[in-house]
């Protein structure tokens, strides 16, 4: 074998750049199949992505759902001061639920729907 067969790796070398370069190009039905390893791949991240969004989003709305009971049940109040009492509640409660889980909530609805309105926008965007 002389120098240059064994520096370059010999006869085989044109067959070892026609498949890199055939690699280089991915036909549709190559971008396809690497498309649903990628899913499967990801689906754990997306169960994850989903228990994240009820640990935080159920709590999130059950304090709403209690203020708005309290709000009514203000409404229908016999006594002044009870009602009084009542939506002081739950104003408390909307303003301190707002303060602390409103915003991871908003971010995580936000990635929740956005990855997938984001990727049809870029799809659409690159026709």
């Amino acid at each position: 074998m002389s120098f240059w067969a064994k520096l370059f790796g010999g006869a085989d070398i044109v067959e070892k750049a026609a498949n890199g370069l055939d690699k280089l190009n991915f036909s549709d039905q190559e971008k396809a199949a690497h498309y649903l390893e990628v899913l499967k791949h990801i689906e754990p991240f997306k169960l994850a992505q989903r228990w994240l969004a009820v640990a935080v989003i159920v709590p999130y709305v059950l304090v709403w759902i209690l203020c708005a009971v309290l709000f009514a049940t203000a409404a229908m109040a016999d006594a002044e001061t009870t009602a009084s009492r009542l939506i002081q509640i739950s104003d408390m409660l909307a303003s301190r639920n707002n303060d602390n889980l409103g915003f991871p909530a908003s971010l995580i609805l936000g990635f929740y729907f956005a990855g997938g309105a984001i990727e049809g926008i870029v799809s659409r965007w690159k026709k």
